[in-house]
């Protein structure tokens, strides 16, 4: 039987509409959200992301990343809809290769578009990043 050992959540915002924050390039990856968690040997981490992006310009291609301990672990990517529109991302990543211990798990997005002048966005909520490890 599975037990819980541990969870983690981290909320910028519940909200649509209620940040701004520019979707910078790859290169400036930003962290939105981030917590801690414990792990017992042969365990997983269930993870799970809301994020809502706005499209301010252009067909931006945004990029948003898991991280475990700073290396990315999970990524996924989406295009940005028509200027203005906002698009809701939900994820879920189950994170099986996790060692024994206390691990730093965070949530990045980035800019992934060729030009990013000319296809921009941003976040506007919500941003929400949560985890439970199970042992």
């Amino acid at each position: 039987m599975a037990t819980i050992i541990d969870s983690g959540s981290s909320t910028a915002t519940t909200g649509t509409q209620t940040v701004s924050i520019p979707i910078l390039a790859p290169g400036s990856n930003q962290i939105l959200a981030e917590f801690g968690i414990a792990t017992v040997a042969g365990g997983f981490v269930q993870l799970s992301a809301n994020i809502g992006f706005q499209t301010t310009l252009g067909a931006p291609s945004v990029i948003f990343t898991i991280y475990r301990d700073g290396q990315p672990v999970y990524n996924v990517g989406s295009s940005g809809l028509a200027v203005l529109a906002i698009q809701p991302i939900s994820m879920s990543y189950q994170d099986r290769s996790v060692p024994a211990g206390y691990h730093a798990y965070s949530l990045g997005i980035a800019n992934n578009s060729l030009n990013i002048l000319l296809n921009t966005a941003s976040v506007t909520g919500p941003v929400t990043f949560s985890g439970i490890s199970v042992g």
